[in-house]
This record gives C-alpha cells, sequence and structure tokens, in this order.
C-alpha cells in the first residue's frame, strides 16, 4: 500500500503544525541565474515548474535548476557581475536579507507553490520565505545542508 505524501499547504499557507516546527536559518552559498525571455517548463528534482518571461532560471551548488521572480532574486541576492561563457551570472546571498524558516521530514510530503506542486522525499526540507508566508518551496536534504545554516 502506498501512502499518498502529506500536502503541507493546502489553502496557500503551512498548516499550522507544519509551521511551527520552522526554524530560522539562511542560505549562505551563491547561486547561478539567467533572465528567461520566453516561458519555460523546468524539470526540477521535485517537480515539473512554469517560468515566464522577466522570471530568472537559477541553478544551485549541484546544478539543481529552479525559477524564481526577478524581486525575489534581487531582494535575497546581490549580482556579481561574474558571468559565465553560457550567459549565467552569479549571484551572491545578501547578508542582511531577510532569511527563510526551515522545517526537514522524515517522511515524503507536497507543497502548492506560485510555480506548480513539488514534492519532497523523506529527510528533505519545507522552505518559507519570512517576507512572504506564502512562498513555500522545497529543498533536498543534501543541497539544503551544504547551503543553508540554521
Amino acid at each position: 500500500m502506498t501512502i499518498e505524501p502529506k500536502l503541507l499547504n493546502p489553502s496557500g499557507k503551512l498548516l499550522s503544525e507544519i509551521a511551527n516546527r520552522l526554524t530560522p536559518a539562511r542560505k549562505t552559498k551563491p547561486l547561478w541565474a539567467k533572465l528567461i525571455d520566453q516561458m519555460q517548463v523546468i524539470e526540477t528534482r521535485e517537480g515539473t515548474l512554469t517560468a515566464q518571461p522577466g522570471d530568472y532560471l537559477c541553478r544551485g551548488i549541484e546544478g539543481e535548476p529552479w525559477p524564481q521572480k526577478a524581486d525575489k532574486l534581487r531582494e535575497k541576492y546581490s549580482p556579481s557581475r561574474e558571468v559565465d561563457g553560457d550567459g549565467w551570472e552569479r549571484y551572491e546571498p545578501k547578508p542582511a536579507a531577510e532569511g527563510i524558516e526551515a522545517a526537514q521530514f522524515d517522511q515524503p510530503f507536497r507543497v502548492i507553490t506560485q510555480w506548480g506542486e513539488l514534492q519532497g522525499k523523506a529527510n528533505d526540507y519545507v522552505v518559507r520565505s519570512k517576507s512572504d508566508p506564502a512562498d513555500v518551496w522545497i529543498v533536498g536534504q543534501a543541497i539544503f545542508e551544504a547551503s543553508y545554516e540554521f
């Protein structure tokens, strides 16, 4: 019998029993990003997401892709002006940026995001923006532990 992964934000915000488990954290590693000029479907480790023109395609420490709104990228990261041969620019986390809140789960789970539905595996992290409680996402365990700190 397969158990359906629990949906953590059925009303658009995290369930209170989930939100109460969140702990403040901040990102410590840079990312690479480039502007998207047309609608793009992005296959992430956690699900299929759709980005719109004007959004950024981001790439993390393991090359993992995800979309991000331009204002969110600029709110949390500073451009380095270092651009690789494929047009990806390096962005550093802003030390003074408002952090995130996260909690690890020992069973599979799901969240609905502005981009689409994501599914986490056991021991992945659900992450929520401190500035926008409806902005939630999933970060795999190894990636979270290598690029965030509590």
